[in-house]
């Protein structure tokens, strides 16, 4: 297909003034077809791309700009073309390194007949805005680069606008309710509330009187999401209510059902701690979020987010990570995961007396041991870390500077578990 066939006469023919005035704004400026294809982009999109618009005419907006096989958990062109309805959302992404906040608005454009032929996206960095203080909670603020959350990804695109229920099943810390917050906003019901109801707490009494009835959380959720946190902790009377409301046909009014587990789903059912009838409502949308120690190269990114958003709040010098702070991040377990990870980048910042977060800054370690094999392997490993840190993971360079072989450098990698692409795109220390 011919790219002249992606381009809207108003900018190329009848309009040229209002093309020079798209080139010379200071934020991105798309424009894409009813297909999610790209019809023009600014020259600031284009600069950040490194290509001309003939290479990027006629390319899905959500592949050529943001890397995601799916349209983007952020995306409003759904709404624009479907409902005529003008959109602004938020999230957060990495650039160059860093992870930096946007706020992306999303508008139409009409023809001469009034339909909706062109939707253009506008996406302004915020990120000196948004420093130390939180986003609008109905935004989604995930991102990553790590290999393991690209299913994630995918799964969360596929299923955030059906409006069916979803179970979220991850360890503790690894951000369930922030993908809740991101499946709401990509929903249908995205300007209805999202109430979360925590299990754990009403575990008394079955947990019907506060999910149920007058002034529950069903009640106040309705036209929006209710998020069920820790559903391992629901009673039995509460799991067939659920059940049989999910049962019946959809209804705009009833809100849409996100779930959170710590445990395994299918043990729980299993154990009979959960209903067969409850599981079987969301055994098709089970959404596995991986643990922090299986994403190490999303570690770098999500340390120096917290590291520019606590300097902020704490006042604090410091500005990145010292490579023995990077070291001792790469080589923990986190077994309280992004949750952890924030809290030790803020105890950081306040330990912090200069630009660099140094190694006593961070103050994790990995267990204690006795044996001195195990010593040896732990020690050998903190070196190969900061050897793969310090040459962004290109193997050649790494191996040249351990004096190792190409081959005994993979075989030492592969026994302590170290992956080159984990090291690479890291932030410069």
């Amino acid at each position: 297909m011919s790219p002249r066939r992606f381009r809207p006469p108003a900018l190329y023919t009848k309009a040229p003034f209002l093309q020079s005035l798209l080139d010379g704004m200071p934020d991105s400026v798309k424009v894409i077809d009813s297909q999610f294809r790209v019809v023009y982009a600014n020259d600031v999109s284009l600069k950040n791309l490194r290509v001309n618009l003939n290479e990027l005419r006629g390319r899905f907006c959500h592949q050529a700009f943001y890397g995601f096989k799916e349209k983007c958990f952020f995306c409003g062109m759904k709404n624009v073309f479907e409902a005529g309805q003008s959109q602004v959302s938020y999230c957060t992404l990495a650039v160059n390194g860093a992870n930096r906040d946007f706020e992306v608005s999303t508008f139409p454009i009409r023809g001469s007949d009034g339909k909706i032929e062109y939707a253009v996206e506008t996406v302004r960095d915020i990120t000196p805005l948004s420093k130390g203080a939180a986003l609008p909670q109905k935004a989604g603020k995930i991102s990553s680069r790590d290999k393991t959350y690209s299913l994630v990804f995918e799964n969360m695109a596929q299923w955030a606008e059906d409006d069916q229920p979803v179970l979220l099943q991850g360890e503790k810390g690894t951000g369930k309710k922030s993908f809740a917050r991101a499946l709401h906003q990509r929903s249908s019901q995205a300007d209805g509330p999202f109430r979360v109801f925590h299990c754990v707490d009403n575990s008394k009494g079955d947990c019907c009187d506060g999910l149920f009835g007058e002034g529950s959380a069903w009640e106040k959720a309705k036209g929006g999401t209710l998020y069920l946190d820790g559903i391992c902790h629901l009673g039995e009377a509460s799991q067939k209510k659920i059940a049989e409301k999910l049962s019946r046909p959809a209804d705009r009014d009833n809100p849409r059902v996100v779930a959170a587990t710590t445990e395994d789903i299918l043990s729980l059912v299993h154990q009979e701690t959960l209903r067969l009838d409850f599981y079987n409502k969301f055994a098709s949308r089970i959404l596995r979020l991986p643990a922090l120690r299986n994403r190490k190269q999303d570690l770098p990114f999500l340390a120096q987010h917290f590291i520019e958003t606590y300097k902020v709040l704490t006042g604090s010098p410091a500005e990145k990570l010292g490579p023995e702070a990077m070291c001792q991040l790469m080589t923990y377990s986190w077994p309280g995961n992004i949750r952890e990870l924030e809290t030790r980048i803020e105890r950081a910042c306040l330990l912090a007396t200069g630009p660099l977060v140094e190694k006593l800054d961070v103050d994790v370690c990995a267990p204690k041991t006795e044996r001195l094999d195990d010593l040896l392997n732990s020690t050998e490993k903190t070196y190969l870390v900061d050897i793969l840190t310090k040459t962004h993971g290109k193997l050649g360079e790494a191996a040249k500077q351990a004096d190792l072989s190409l081959k005994t450098l993979q075989r030492k990698m592969k026994r302590h578990g170290l992956k080159a692409e984990d090291f690479r795109n890291l932030p410069d220390n």
